[in-house]
């Protein structure tokens, strides 16, 4: 599912080759494994940052569908990140080395569940021998282009 916007965006790259430093979850917040049950919650908090900007609203009637057949989904690789009851974070990766979402709940933002859950995909990549991994970020996002640049990515490309 690429980025349906048409909107000019900077394709980053991460050497896993280089050494991965831990970033730990912050207090109260853990990580719970991503199924049918939670993936509502994942697509809200979606819905709710990417109305703010760098993303789309999609109904969850459209994604989980579009999600559950694409042949580079692995449930596995998506990490959800909840505060009690909440889901207060989520990453969404594919098989392939290529990270897909990384949104965060704007009451955690600033306080490392971003890098947190950056690290667990960089780490599962790094684990399964992948050589480096991939991800689209808008140019104007220049907030997600600093985490991405303090973990280790570079711009390899610029489209649009």
């Amino acid at each position: 599912m690429p980025l349906s916007r048409d909107v000019p965006y900077f394709r980053m790259r991460r050497d896993l080759g280089a050494p991965i430093m831990p970033a730990p979850l912050p207090p109260g917040v853990v990580l719970v494994p991503f199924d049918e049950r939670i993936a509502p919650a994942c697509r809200e908090l979606m819905n709710r940052v990417y109305a703010e900007g760098f993303g789309d609203a999609v109904p969850f009637e459209t994604w989980w569908p579009r999600l559950v057949a694409d042949p580079d989904f692995d449930p596995a690789l998506c990490y959800v990140a909840a505060n009690g009851a909440a889901v207060v974070g989520y990453c969404q990766t594919w098989i392939e080395p290529f990270i897909k979402d990384l949104v965060v709940d704007r009451a955690f933002r600033r306080s490392g569940l971003g890098a947190a859950l950056m690290i667990q995909a960089l780490t599962t990549y790094a684990a399964r021998n992948e050589s480096f991994v991939d991800l689209k970020t808008d140019v104007d996002n220049l907030v997600a282009q600093s985490l991405y640049r303090r973990l280790g990515f570079v711009v390899v490309e610029r489209v649009g």
